[in-house]
């Protein structure tokens, strides 16, 4: 038999809830870049283009927008936005800006 304090199982719930929260965020990240990787063309002559692929681009914006309310949701469960930035892959400059969105709207 183990014995367990009250507050061990509190920790343990909030691991599990920030984990779960962080997979999400991973898993959305994953979306996100790989509809993007689907827009670019690398085949082209210099640097890279966007190939203008209407349905394609949907799946971007769609993406991004999963992404910012995954963003959202790790920011209102508690994640600071670095480390939001660094489950993300984002540029710390960015999540903060969608961070203000989220205080902005809920302000509202």
């Amino acid at each position: 038999m183990q014995v367990v304090s009250k507050q061990a199982e509190t920790d343990a719930g909030e691991e599990r809830v920030s984990s779960l929260v962080e997979r999400g965020l991973f898993d959305s990240a994953l979306e996100f870049y790989g509809a993007a990787g689907a827009v670019i063309d690398h085949r082209g002559p210099g640097r890279p283009t966007v190939r203008f692929d209407l349905e394609a681009l949907q799946s971007v914006r769609a993406a991004m927008g999963a992404l910012e309310r995954r963003i959202a949701i790790a920011w209102r469960a508690g994640l600071s936005t670095e480390r939001i930035a660094s489950i993300a892959r984002l540029e710390p400059e960015i999540v903060e800006l969608i961070v203000e969105r989220q205080r902005t709207d809920s302000a509202r």
